[in-house]
């Protein structure tokens, strides 16, 4: 009886095997086959690395090198997490309760790794692939890690990498990223950010109940993105910005064959090698909340009054309508009455009686309070537009601005009342509601000497080694005969016993410019230079801001004067 029990008893517990054996290989094959492959296989992400940024004579502004990381797979770490960071961190010489916190915060995925520890050397690397065994999901990888070799000289040309946020994660995952990588947020970086990122690869591998690598099953190869190749000059980016080591400014230089710009500089400035890794990032904030805004880009964002290099305007607006001519006279007493206001001249003496030319070397207000009241302010308007004054000039890098020109649509719309010819001899010296950025007063100063062509503004001459730059330029019309007395005048300001930019000569150069001092809303006057050379077949345009910088005749011709003698040094002039 006992044996027929225990018969059917074996019998039974037989069945049951046969059934969840028929249950688990027939039924629910597939998934367990699932995980059996999950658990053997292993997919590591590959990056591609990011495309080389070069100046003109191929110096590198921006490239990668190899860096290692330590990651961790979240579901082959999760049961021995913590004992796994103890070990890690003892390795690296780091809070292991930091590493756990910083796997914590990470949102779980089946191939997402979480990044731990960034950028470690290679004696660590080794120290940690030797522990392997005992640290499982946890894997060394390799990533490309940016440099950006001339720091605060080029920062804000090349821009900086970070990491994606909150709603670019699933905005960009259709268009390959994965929410661990990172993207161009300024300058060139930002701009051509799809020409630079490289195509993501990946490793899949076979690994045993350890985690230890038995074979590479398949491989697809990660892809550098492409070199991009400035018209920039990083030698002369290197210079300008030891020019405005201290001072608040840009400084912008263009080539008047292409338009290409030369260098695109901005003080202060910023090391985009710290927002390049996890770890630099912890000290960007004295950048992002530093009172001198260092990270706002002045040449292209910068939105100032030009004061005294407005003129150039202002005249051409006055010839154009036969408002005034070359012959026209206007007495300077050093001040003009303008209904019950009286406008003062920056000289309190006056500069006697003045012809076109004279009042351009002597930037004398008066005569331009007259100029402008002549021409009118439609017609300062209107020539303001047709020089891209109030819209970006569309140069390649990003957030540009647009300035902003008032007129008396405006005045009335905004504060319902009218245009007053105060208002009018304010704007025809570059105050008032205006506003330019430093690109627009560089493509200013550029039609000017190439006799009224507007162009558009770039840094990228190659991409991929493939040309993509070509000449791209508007005309404004203006008679033949009136750019010549502008620039003229132009030529008085520098080469004059008493112009106002006479600091800007450079022995051997023919240079023509005007210099601008406007007026802050505080003590000290923002100081302007515009200018180009050689006069007589002009090859380079240049504008020269001093944020606060007192003069323009002083400090920005002066630093005008260094960048021109550069320029004649290097045979660009």
């Amino acid at each position: 009886m006992k044996a027929n029990r225990l018969s059917v008893l074996m019998l039974a517990c037989f069945l049951v095997v046969l059934v969840n054996l028929f249950r688990m290989q027939l039924i629910q094959g597939d998934y367990y086959r699932t995980l059996s492959e999950k658990n053997r296989i292993r997919v590591l992400y590959l990056e591609g690395p990011r495309g080389k940024i070069l100046d003109r004579k191929t110096e590198i502004l921006a490239s990668s090198r190899l860096s290692f990381n330590c990651s961790v797979i979240p579901s082959e770490a999760k049961s021995r997490i913590h004992e796994s960071c103890e070990v890690i961190g003892n390795i690296l010489g780091v809070d292991p309760e930091n590493l756990e916190k910083r796997y914590q915060k990470k949102k779980p995925g089946y191939f997402n790794t979480i990044l731990l520890a960034e950028d470690i050397n290679a004696s660590q690397a080794i120290a940690i692939e030797e522990k392997l065994d005992l640290l499982p999901g946890f894997l060394i990888e390799t990533r490309p890690q940016r440099e950006y070799p001339y720091r605060e000289a080029a920062a804000h040309l090349t821009g900086y990498l970070g990491p994606m946020i909150e709603p670019e994660i699933d905005e960009l995952e259709f268009y390959g990223y994965r929410q661990t990588d990172w993207l161009g947020r300024e300058g060139i970086e930002k701009s051509y950010e799809s020409y630079l990122r490289g195509q993501s690869g990946g490793l899949q591998i076979e690994v045993d109940n350890r985690g230890r690598l038995i074979r590479a099953l398949g491989v697809k190869e990660p892809q550098e993105g492409k070199d991009l190749e400035l018209t920039v000059d990083a030698k002369l980016q290197s210079h300008i910005q030891q020019l405005l080591k201290d001072q608040k400014g840009a400084v912008l230089v263009m080539e008047l064959t292409e338009g290409g710009i030369l260098a695109a500089n901005s003080s202060p400035s910023f090391d985009p090698n710290l927002f390049a890794s996890v770890s630099g990032r912890k000290d960007v904030g004295k950048f992002l909340h530093d009172n001198a805004a260092p990270m706002v880009s002045r040449g292209i964002r910068g939105q100032f009054p030009p004061g005294s290099i407005f003129k150039v305007i202002t005249a051409l607006a006055a010839l154009e309508n036969h408002k005034i001519s070359s012959s026209t006279v206007f007495h300077c007493p050093g001040f003009k009455v303008i209904g019950r206001n009286r406008f003062r001249c920056w000289a309190d003496a006056g500069h006697g009686d003045q012809v076109l030319s004279e009042a351009f070397a002597h930037s004398c207000d008066v005569f331009f309070y007259n100029t402008g009241l002549s021409a009118g302010v439609d017609a300062i308007y209107e020539k303001s537009l047709a020089f891209g004054l109030s819209k970006p000039t569309g140069v390649d890098l990003p957030s540009e601005k647009n300035g902003f020109v008032p007129s008396r649509d405006w005045k009335r719309s905004t504060f319902h009342s009218a245009w007053y010819d105060g208002d009018t001899a304010n704007l025809a010296i570059g105050q008032g509601y205006l506003q330019v950025t430093p690109i627009q007063a560089l493509v200013m100063i550029a039609a000017v000497a190439s006799n009224g062509q507007l162009f558009k503004p770039h840094v990228v001459d190659k991409i991929g080694g493939v040309k993509v730059a070509e000449r791209n330029t508007r005309p404004v019309a203006i008679e033949p005969g009136n750019w010549k007395l502008v620039k003229d005048g132009l030529d008085q300001v520098v080469n004059s016993s008493s112009g106002t930019g006479r600091l800007a000569r450079v022995a051997g150069l023919h240079i023509a410019g005007k210099t601008g001092t406007a007026e802050s809303g505080q003590e000290k006057t923002h100081a302007w230079f515009v200018g180009f050379a050689p006069v007589e077949n002009p090859k380079i345009a240049m504008v020269v801001f001093l944020e606060h910088g007192g003069h323009g005749g002083v400090s920005a011709a002066h630093l005008a004067s260094s960048v021109f003698a550069w320029l004649k040094r290097s045979a660009y002039l």
